[in-house]
């Protein structure tokens, strides 16, 4: 679970102010997906910019995106005036994404990237940005080796912020997305090393919204074949079954066998959990100091 701020200090306010500032002299592509880690950037770079072309965004569009992410994106990006570039991604003809190997994400984030950086050297700008914060490098994240390898920002890790200070900051500045729960890839919700099942999209996120219609903010549905293990924050296993009978006419309504929740409640990347520490080690090699 993520640790809660109420404020974020002046100097790092100043600290990541300042690395935005020097991005933007040269330039930056932001890969953006409406989040509260990029759109605190969005933000800040909008508000610093001298120029109106100084920073453009962009945003991936591929089968295992949330449904809604577009959308949301295209508003925000109005919202903050910055041109918003789409790159619609098929990811169907790669084996390693669609039987979700252990470094699944080292592949996608790789190859939605290329994106960034093609946009960046056509356009001449300097720089491709993201929105890693500081907590991302304390779990496994096969993702941040391969924007390190391509070259990546990353500065709110650079200025040393939190995940709870990303929202402390986006709620100073006003920003509607301080609040709003992470929502990670489709694939994140299946067992590494099987086959994932792009059918059952449609039902994952009926059943999260569901959850989230009976207050459930935080929540996951993880699938295991007909199977389904739900997730939400621990203070509120009480209230699931409180709604038990209902939960579980509407999960097998939408098509699953068996309902399980999951006593030690949500967890980000509890699928993690599984591998193997050598090769967490081996991908994110700044782990070895947290275990």
């Amino acid at each position: 679970m993520e640790s809660t701020v109420t404020s974020i200090s002046t100097e790092k306010k100043e600290k990541l102010d300042n690395i935005i500032k020097d991005l933007l002299k040269d330039k930056m592509v932001l890969a953006f997906s409406g989040g509260v880690d990029s759109s605190l950037i969005l933000k800040l770079a909008s508000d610093l910019r001298e120029n109106h072309d100084d920073v453009v965004a962009m945003t991936f569009v591929t089968e295992f995106s949330p449904k809604d992410e577009l959308d949301e994106c295209v508003r925000l990006a109005k919202e903050m005036d910055v041109e918003l570039h789409v790159a619609n991604v098929s990811i169907m003809d790669n084996e390693k994404l669609l039987n979700n190997v252990n470094y699944r994400c080292y592949h996608c984030k790789g190859g939605l990237f290329e994106n960034c950086f093609n946009l960046k050297d056509e356009l001449g700008y300097g720089y491709v940005v993201d929105g890693t914060n500081l907590d991302d490098y304390q779990v496994f994240r096969p993702g941040i080796k391969a924007l390190k390898d391509l070259g990546a920002r990353s500065p709110l890790y650079e200025a040393g912020l939190s995940k709870a200070e990303v929202r402390a900051y986006s709620k100073e500045l006003a920003i509607e997305t301080h609040k709003k729960p992470s929502k990670p890839c489709m694939a994140t919700r299946f067992p590494y090393n099987t086959r994932i099942d792009i059918d059952k999209f449609p039902m994952i996120e009926e059943g999260e919204s569901y959850l989230e219609s009976l207050g459930f903010d935080v929540n996951r549905v993880r699938v295991y074949g007909d199977n389904t293990r739900i997730e939400v924050e621990k203070d509120k296993l009480g209230q699931v079954f409180e709604h038990a009978d209902d939960i579980v006419k509407k999960f097998k309504d939408l098509g699953f066998k068996y309902v399980n929740i999951d006593l030690e409640g949500y967890r980000s990347g509890s699928m993690d959990e599984v591998v193997d520490d050598d090769l967490k080690t081996e991908v994110n090699p700044w782990l070895a100091n947290e275990q």
